[in-house]
């Protein structure tokens, strides 16, 4: 298959994704590709490998009309990078790095390099990964207004509130934050180990995730700023919560 029909339906698919105005639709997506992301084998659908991947065309991939195309390699490659980066990453993250790595590996096979020769050379798995989670945790350009954040902070309240995600929340010490009440799986924080959570949206950065308490540890998490994002995020926050991801701000 020649590049230009890889690209032709890589178009197809961007032109046919759905469209989703019901907010509901977008949290119960986000909570389902959170929980494809915590499982360890995630289930491959597509026959592009062998275009996608280069020399690497033994390696399934995945991907439908809600993102890109990657290979099942790439994904868990950048899903073990993630393990360690100061950041927790939405799946459209994770994805989004996982594409952007199958085809630097891609690239790398019409040249005849095998994807374990990267290897001697440099840590491609994390370095597509950090590329890709900068534009989301650096400052945007140019800056959000107060309303564009006043907005997606009433769409998060919205998504970690809705049925499927299920927390409370409180308004946060500034107008740009929220407090989600903390359950019983949640991991100590505070003086006394009981704080509850804070989650914040900045006009000069992205998304953040720490303890309501004094000078506590405060994690990036990458993801866009838009509602869909947010309903990422939501789903991030519950799997913090409920202690699914251990301590994120273990330092």
């Amino acid at each position: 298959m020649s590049n230009d029909r890889v690209e032709e339906l890589r178009e197809i698919l961007r032109a046919n994704r759905p469209e989703t105005p019901d907010p509901s639709t977008a949290i119960s997506a986000a909570v389902d590709r959170q929980a494809s992301a915590l499982r360890v084998n995630r289930e491959p659908d597509s026959a592009l490998a062998a275009e996608l991947a280069g020399s690497e065309g033994a390696m399934q991939t995945a991907g439908t009309a809600e993102g890109p195309a990657y290979t099942s390699t790439a994904y868990a490659a950048v899903e073990k990078a993630a393990t360690s980066l100061r950041c927790l990453c939405a799946p459209s993250v994770l994805q989004q790095a996982a594409a952007l790595l199958t085809d630097l590996w891609a690239a790398g096979g019409r040249h005849g390099v095998e994807r374990k020769e990267w290897d001697w050379a440099v840590d491609l798995p994390s370095g597509a990964l950090e590329v890709i989670t900068s534009r989301y945790t650096h400052a945007p350009d140019p800056e959000r207004t107060g309303d564009q954040v006043v907005a997606l902070r009433r769409d998060l309240v919205q998504a970690l509130t809705s049925a499927e995600i299920g927390l409370s929340v409180q308004d946060g010490p500034r107008p740009n934050m929220v407090v989600v009440e903390r359950l019983s799986e949640t991991p100590r924080g505070g003086y006394h180990g009981d704080a509850d959570l804070v989650v914040g949206i900045y006009a000069n950065g992205g998304w953040d995730i720490s303890m309501n308490a004094d000078g506590a540890t405060v994690v990036s998490i990458a993801a866009p700023a838009t509602k869909a994002g947010a309903a990422e995020v939501a789903a991030l926050v519950r799997a913090v919560a409920r202690g699914e991801l251990g301590n994120p701000f273990r330092s």
